[in-house]
């Protein structure tokens, strides 16, 4: 069913213009195919916010953990990586004090350069749908034997997750675990072939568009704040306003 919805609405968008259907408009599209399906905007956002967890960043001072986070905003239409107060007490400008901050983080300041948009960003990997599998992303090596572990603790949790849908009818019930296996066996060649589905390209447009990166700044000698704003492909030069990090949770 999902896979005809979704045709449908391919059928009525070619290359690039894809990019016009948003995550907000994907996710009602998959809602109404299947009622269980996961949100890519929450997914997304819940993955993006684990990287960054599991891959600490502090200043000098070892003052913030976790310093990246990730939020999706709806009224915007825009998904923040963004980084938590800092403390600027120099003479630099605004400007160069943000460059020099992102320029310390490879994984992002790489994601300013249009020369290296084709990267994957691990951060953003949650986004994509075939990536996910049972509310986690499958990260697959091309190593047999350690893919083919990860494989049976996947069919192992499948058993697991799927225990009260089993009945005295056994036929049944490895029906319903066959299904599960096929779906992550296609899953599997797909990201160990590095193949791009209709889907992919969609998402992957969309968040070319919507990703932006911000650092929000304390200036202690005049006592004012200030974000620093980047869109990824556009070089680093940021946009640089007045706004207050409390501002920002009101998005």
């Amino acid at each position: 069913m999902l896979k005809t919805i979704l045709l449908i609405v391919f059928s009525f968008c070619s290359n690039y213009l894809i990019l016009q259907i948003t995550f907000e408009e994907l996710d009602y599209i998959r809602l109404l195919a299947d009622e269980s399906s996961n949100s890519i905007i929450e997914n997304g956002t819940k993955t993006c916010n684990k990287y960054f967890d599991e891959n600490k960043y502090s200043i000098s001072s070892n003052k913030y953990e976790n310093f990246f986070m990730c939020k999706f905003s709806k009224k915007r239409n825009r998904f923040y990586i963004f980084m938590l107060a800092v403390e600027k007490s120099g003479d630099s400008s605004l400007k160069e004090f943000c460059i020099e901050k992102i320029k310390t983080n490879q994984y992002i300041s790489d994601h300013m350069d249009s020369k290296l948009a084709f990267q994957k960003k691990r951060y953003l990997s949650g986004f994509y749908v075939e990536n996910f599998f049972n509310d986690k992303v499958l990260n697959f090596q091309n190593d047999l034997i350690k893919d083919k572990l990860k494989i049976n603790n996947e069919i192992n949790d499948i058993i697991l997750k799927n225990r009260k849908k089993f009945t005295d009818d056994n036929q049944e019930n490895n029906n319903i675990v066959s299904k599960e296996i096929n779906k992550l066996n296609k899953i599997y060649k797909k990201i160990i072939s590095n193949s791009e589905s209709d889907l992919d390209k969609l998402i992957k447009s969309q968040l070319e568009e919507i990703v932006r990166y911000k650092i929000f700044i304390n200036d202690i000698k005049n006592f004012k704040s200030y974000s620093c704003n980047w869109q990824p492909g556009k070089g680093l030069s940021p946009y640089v306003k007045r706004e207050k990090f409390e501002e920002f949770e009101n998005i």
